[in-house]
């Protein structure tokens, strides 16, 4: 009975102290945000390099960028469903841009043998709303709409692009937007000591966010865990 009650906890233990995975997926299929790393005209999806993480927080290193790293910092949402990213870099190469592409809303559980790591057969019914550096995402059936909200660094507008082409970054951003497959991405500059925040969440009465927000938010949401 002892051991059977051990092996429980270990069990519950393990379930809640679970780590967040790279590409980073919402809970119960609600989205798939994809990072990567353009450095001229080459580029690599963080998911493809060498990561190391330790609970949440991760360090992604490649031979694209010489010898800057990435870290990541990724906290769930308190109020809502939801995550909350931190993240900043090192000694990335001077023209060094940040691609970051979301897709593949349909409330399903995520595939984890699949041939792309955004899904296509569950970006079809996807319709995006963009407003600067947010968007809203609209999914499911006509009368049972659902929403996932948004909220990403400055950066030119993100477009419409086809998860059928996501080899690399360069490739899915410049896909064209005609596709049964519809994500978002966008490309930004990512200066030396800058840091970026990235929020996805179910928007509700006490889940609104801007971009403005999201320092305070983060710096809350890693003390409400600690």
């Amino acid at each position: 009975m002892k051991n059977k009650l051990l092996l429980l906890l270990l069990f519950l233990w393990a379930a809640t102290t679970q780590s967040q995975t790279l590409p980073l997926q919402l809970p119960k299929g609600t989205g798939i945000l994809r990072l990567g790393l353009v450095c001229g005209e080459e580029s690599r999806w963080l998911d493809q390099c060498k990561v190391k993480n330790k609970g949440n927080y991760y360090t992604i290193e490649d031979k694209l960028w010489k010898g800057g790293k990435v870290e990541l910092t990724i906290c769930s949402l308190t109020d809502t469903q939801g995550i909350i990213i931190k993240a900043t870099a090192e000694n990335l190469p001077p023209d060094t841009r940040l691609c970051w592409a979301f897709g593949a809303c349909d409330d399903k559980a995520v595939r984890t043998e699949q041939d792309d790591v955004i899904p296509t057969d569950a970006c079809h019914d996807n319709v995006f709303c963009i407003e600067g550096n947010a968007f809203t995402v609209y999914y499911g059936e006509v009368m049972k709409l659902r929403t996932v909200h948004g909220v990403m660094p400055d950066s030119s507008e993100p477009i419409l692009c086809d998860a059928h082409q996501q080899n690399n970054p360069l490739t899915l951003y410049r896909s064209g937007k005609k596709t049964d497959a519809p994500v978002i991405a966008a490309l930004r500059t990512w200066q030396e000591g800058e840091t970026l925040y990235f929020c996805l969440y179910k928007q509700n009465a006490k889940a609104d966010y801007n971009r403005f927000m999201l320092p305070a938010l983060f710096d809350k949401e890693i003390q409400n865990k600690q």
